[in-house]
């Protein structure tokens, strides 16, 4: 049987752009994530995530059901905008709940982790030959979710 571990990943928007980090040990631009602790909300984990390795506050933008009836004991959290397997190299492989979320505030900082982080608008995603097409491409769609939301 394969191991698998449960993780979160946030693309965080601001002004038109998502934060990008250079993650030491895999060599590759990354948004900010990791594993969801034992007891630990998705939701929870991925804020965390995030303020841990960037500094930012940040808010979960993916969408959230309202229930019509309040019932006790049944709370709904964001659902994310995908999911995805990912292998990992000498770790198990990674199943990653992926959302979208809007920068708030906080001052940025690079963690240990990560060489470097890099605000990424549309174009420069597009043509950076460095990003990987899946980071790419999810990068692209939370730009331009992040933005239709900011419309409404």
């Amino acid at each position: 049987m394969t191991a698998r571990h449960f993780v979160a990943t946030g693309y965080v928007v601001k002004d038109g752009k998502t934060l990008l980090l250079f993650h030491k040990k895999l060599g590759m631009w990354l948004p900010p994530g990791g594993h969801i602790d034992e007891g630990e909300l998705p939701d929870e984990a991925v804020l965390r995530e995030i303020k841990e390795e960037t500094g930012l506050n940040a808010v979960i933008l993916s969408p959230k059901r309202e229930p019509r009836h309040r019932e006790k004991g049944v709370l709904f959290l964001h659902q994310p905008s995908h999911v995805q397997l990912e292998d990992i190299p000498n770790h198990p492989q990674h199943i990653d709940l992926i959302y979208f979320c809007r920068a708030t505030d906080g001052p940025e900082k690079i963690s240990a982790e990560h060489h470097d982080m890099r605000w990424y608008s549309a174009d420069e995603l597009k043509n950076d030959p460095a990003i990987r097409d899946e980071v790419r491409e999810t990068g692209l769609s939370a730009i331009s979710y992040v933005a239709r939301q900011e419309r409404v």
